[in-house]
């Protein structure tokens, strides 16, 4: 059967996870669309009333996020809304393309639930990118500088490391979604063509998901 976990991972993705980041009460909503008695209320009297239990989907997400649980989920709860928000990781997409099906059966739902229309944009903003089309046209990103990266991943090029490595992150994320050769092999020269942008755990790890 679906656990909590499965079910706040594939409701992430519904909203669009991979892509961005999605606020706790969207996806504590969405869980109780999908699965109203995994996310309810306990006393009687309130269970009526459709309320979802924003604790039992926080307590989820979090679990998501655990290394026993794959990391399929990176982000945070938080009452300020600047502060709060989630999104799937490379590995939770992964799990999620092996999973969706079943995890669809045992909810009753029909497929396909995951919006193809974020693969769709994802694809036309990617394909719209200087250093993508460098990459199609050459195979290579010799003489690429980290200007060129990090306007493809619409930040400074002196935003913080790790605002850096989360957008590249939800690029792999996507990529993942769409697997898509071209998308993946640009993304590994990417991390080997920037490594000081890019930490050796993230490479390895794209090295470890991509087997």
């Amino acid at each position: 059967m679906a656990t909590n976990v499965d079910i706040v991972v594939y409701a992430l993705a519904t909203l669009g996870g991979a892509e961005r980041t999605v606020y706790s009460e969207d996806i504590a909503a969405k869980c109780y669309e999908l699965a109203p008695s995994h996310f309810s209320w306990r006393l009687p009297a309130y269970r009526e009333k459709g309320w979802p239990d924003k604790y039992i989907v926080k307590t989820a997400l979090e679990d998501a996020k655990k290394e026993e649980y794959d990391a399929r989920v990176e982000g945070s709860y938080a009452l300020e809304t600047a502060k709060d928000g989630w999104h799937l990781t490379p590995r939770g997409v992964k799990w999620l393309r092996q999973n969706q099906e079943k995890i669809e059966k045992e909810l009753g739902l029909e497929r396909p639930a995951i919006p193809k229309k974020d693969v769709e944009r994802f694809m036309k903003q990617l394909r719209a990118q200087p250093l993508f089309k460098r990459f199609l046209k050459t195979k290579t990103l010799v003489g690429s500088t980290r200007y060129d990266f990090t306007d493809m991943l619409t930040c400074s090029p002196d935003a913080p490391r790790d605002v850096i490595i989360m957008k590249f992150q939800r690029l792999r994320a996507m990529a993942e979604l769409v697997k898509n050769t071209e998308v993946t092999e640009f993304l590994s020269a990417c991390a080997s063509a920037f490594p000081v942008l890019i930490p050796e755990q993230v490479k390895s790890k794209e090295s470890e998901e991509g087997d």
